[in-house]
Parts: structure tokens; C-alpha cells; sequence
């Protein structure tokens, strides 16, 4: 149904000019690539690039190595990669082509990564750089060591002279801003999500598997161009709504409940994040309908809101108040500081990429900055959980929602769910 959708010639090999210019000279950038990750025993689970490798080379690539070295004012390039022999490649798939990398990365000079300690010896032998960029990686509640931090400390092991420093927000600010390219793939990512969503509308009806919805999703995302979600999809049901990151989906939905749907499918790495709440039995209760539409008022003030300048931080104020006096008419709150009872979370994360992606929430929001905007009301009482999230673009003239064709009146989506019968 979808052409594919691809980055122009040239495109990551001017993301790495644009970051050789914010490094230091006599230094040498190390960026990693994912390595696979064990499910169990022999078995792994399915691979998901280094969001900053990709960024920089457009590569899938599997326990790889750019090296970025900046001497004199001028820059070399090197991808180190696992090369792998004729009998494994008969296990696995043959090696990418040299000239394949070369193609989409811009990088001439391909290297296996056997090679990589010959490399060392001739960056920090007798060329006076001891200045090395690494990214930083945030993992909590980390276990064992990441692939970075393992090669990190095996240099500083041999070559103790070296100074290894943070390149994270060099790339995280180069990361901020999405050029055309990177929007298309949003979009593409955001438009498969909505096809996704609209064959489960059409399916929702008391009875169904929390699961069943999350693999009708998960099989449209497939058959649309999308090779995995973009993260855990949220198909929570009744009071399981209320739960922000419910993601056990195995009870079986009810008559008059709703379901809460966060999800997103991901498009050449880069996510969609979705959230809607469908009436199981295909109408909502007056109560439903009105917290409904006191989050999608909530919704509509923030888009309106948004715009180069803007802090998200002020877009949750904006948030706060609209919720604040729907309770408040409603009579289910008194006074706003009852409102953290029924609304626990932030309204906006930055998007890319990662589907919480780098930035800051005290910069101001930019031309070319994509965050969500996801109000909420969670009132477990009533075993009502509501969000609505959608995907906006931050533009000179304040914003484009660039999910805005995926229902969410409440008139639309009843109608969509009746028309099926």
C-alpha cells in the first residue's frame, strides 16, 4: 500500500560534518552500534539499532564501530564492522555489501572489526590526541555492563593517557531538531500506526483479549512496512487503564468498560506514540463522555498553545487547568491541588528517534522540535482511565499535529464503531 520512504544521499554524512565541527580538534569520536541481545540461551530478541549509530550512519549493522577522527582541522571517517566468514554467513545471511555501506553511510573506509586495535595503535601512538567522545549512556537500573561502556574501559586499560569525554549533547542537540527527512519517516510511522488502530476499531467488542488488540496492531504494523512497535503496546482495560505503563494485556475487556490504547509502530527507527480510549461496547456512558472530553479540551489547548518559545513545562500549566476545571464543574475536585489524584504524569516528551527522545524540558520549544501531547484522567473510583496522545511538529507558526487524522471525537469514533455492525 506504502512506497518506501527513504533518506537522500548524503544525508548522514552531513549529520557527522555537523558534529565534527561542535568536536575539539586532535580527537577521536567512538560511536557503537547495538549488539544483539540474548533472550535466552541461543535465542535473541529482535534487533533494534543504537538510536546515534543510526543517526550517523543509516546502518543496521550489528556490533559495529564509526570512528571519528579530527586532526588539524580536517576529519577521517572509518565503520568498523563484524565481518562474517562463508560458514556462518549459511546461519545468519550473508555480510551487507562494502559497497552497500559506503552507499548509505558516506563512509569510505570500511574495516573489519578485527582490525580495530591497529587502529588504536595509530590514533593514540605518537599523534598527541588523548581527547576521546563517547556517548554516555542513561540506563537505570543497569545490571552488567553496556557494549560501550565494555570498550570504553578496555581503552583506558591500555592506554591510560586518554581523557574520555561525553559527545551527548552535541549529538542530542543535533538529534532536537528533525530536517525534512526524518519527518517523513514520523509520518510514515504515525500513518501505519493509524491503520492499525483503525482495524482494531473495528474489532473492539465486549469479550476481546487485551492481547488480541495488542496483536491486531502488532500484525497491521507488519503488514504495513513497520518491522516492529516502537515500544510495549499499552491495551489496558477498566480500572487497568488508570496503571500509566500497564503492560500485562491479558485480561479480557467488559461491556460498558473502555479501553485505553497506547501504542505506536516504528518506521526506519523512528516512532510513533498513539494513545486513544475506545468504548468497548461502541458508546460511551455520559460520565465517560464527559471526563472524555474535558482531556480532549485539554488536548486542544495544548496544540493551541504550542510553538517555538514555549516551554513544556508552560504546556503542563496549560494542561493542569483545563483538567482542573472540568473536575472542578464536575464536582470531583475542590480545589487544583486534588487534581494529582487524577492526573500523574507529564503532557509532553520530545519524539524521534527514541520514543522518549533527547531534550531537555527547560529549552524552549524550536522549528523542527516533534513532541507528543498526551493529557490524561485516571480516576480508578470509577475504573475509568482515560489518555489522549497525539504526535505534533513544532513549526515557525506554532505547530502541526501530524496525527490529526486518527479519530478521537467521540461522535467519530462511535460512529466507527457502529458502522462495522
Amino acid at each position: 500500500m506504502f512506497k518506501d520512504v527513504s533518506f537522500p544521499v548524503g544525508f548522514f554524512k552531513n549529520k557527522r560534518s555537523e558534529l565534527a565541527e561542535m568536536l575539539d580538534d586532535n580527537s577521536v569520536t567512538f560511536i557503537l552500534s547495538s549488539i544483539d541481545k540474548i533472550k535466552n540461551r541461543d535465542t535473541y530478541y529482535k534487533f533494534k539499532q543504537d538510536p546515534n549509530f543510526f543517526y550517523l550512519t543509516g546502518l543496521e549493522l550489528k556490533r559495529s564501530v564509526l570512528a571519528i577522527q579530527k586532526s588539524g582541522g580536517k576529519t577521517s571517517e572509518v565503520i568498523f564492522r563484524k565481518f562474517l566468514d562463508p560458514t556462518l554467513e549459511k546461519w545468519v545471511g550473508k555480510n551487507i555489501s562494502e559497497e552497500y555501506i559506503k552507499n548509505v553511510s558516506g563512509v569510505n573506509d570500511i574495516r573489519d572489526i578485527k582490525d580495530i586495535d591497529e587502529y588504536f595503535r595509530q590514533v593514540f601512538t605518537g599523534t598527541g590526541i588523548e581527547k576521546v567522545y563517547m556517548y554516555n549512556e542513561y540506563i537505570p537500573e543497569l545490571v552488567v555492563p553496556t557494549y560501550t561502556q565494555v570498550f570504553a574501559s578496555n581503552m583506558r586499560q591500555r592506554f591510560g593517557f586518554i581523557n574520555i569525554s561525553g559527545v551527548n549533547k552535541h549529538i542530542d542537540k543535533l538529534r532536537l531538531v528533525k530536517e525534512k527527512p526524518e519527518i517523513n519517516m514520523l509520518k510514515r510511522a504515525i500513518d501505519i500506526t493509524a491503520l492499525g488502530l483503525e482495524a482494531l476499531v473495528r474489532s473492539i467488542k465486549p469479550g476481546i483479549s487485551e492481547n488480541e488488540c495488542e496483536g491486531i496492531l502488532a500484525m497491521n504494523y507488519l503488514k504495513y512496512g513497520s518491522v516492529q512497535p516502537a515500544f510495549q503496546t499499552i491495551a489496558a482495560s477498566g480500572e487497568l487503564g488508570t496503571v500509566l505503563h500497564y503492560e500485562d494485556n491479558n485480561r479480557i475487556t467488559q461491556n460498558g468498560e473502555l479501553l485505553l490504547i497506547d501504542t505506536g509502530a516504528e518506521y526506519k527507527n523512528y516512532s510513533a506514540d498513539i494513545s486513544r480510549t475506545y468504548p468497548v461496547n461502541g458508546k460511551y456512558s455520559p460520565v465517560q463522555k464527559k471526563l472524555y472530553n474535558i482531556v480532549l479540551n485539554a488536548s486542544k489547548e495544548v496544540i493551541k498553545a504550542a510553538k517555538p518559545g514555549v516551554r513544556i513545562p508552560e504546556l503542563q500549566e496549560i494542561t493542569k487547568d483545563v483538567l482542573y476545571k472540568g473536575l472542578y464543574d464536575l464536582k470531583i475536585v475542590k480545589s487544583k491541588e486534588e487534581l494529582s489524584r487524577y492526573y500523574y504524569h507529564g503532557v509532553s516528551h520530545y519524539l524521534g528517534i527514541d520514543t522518549h527522545d533527547v531534550g531537555s524540558n527547560q529549552v524552549p520549544l524550536k522549528n523542527g522540535n516533534v513532541i507528543t501531547v498526551e493529557p490524561g484522567l485516571y480516576l480508578s473510583e470509577k475504573k475509568i482511565g482515560i489518555r489522549l496522545e497525539n504526535d505534533v511538529l513544532i513549526t515557525s507558526k506554532g505547530c502541526k499535529n501530524l496525527s490529526e487524522h486518527i479519530p478521537i471525537e467521540t461522535d467519530e469514533i462511535e460512529d466507527l464503531m457502529n458502522k462495522r455492525k
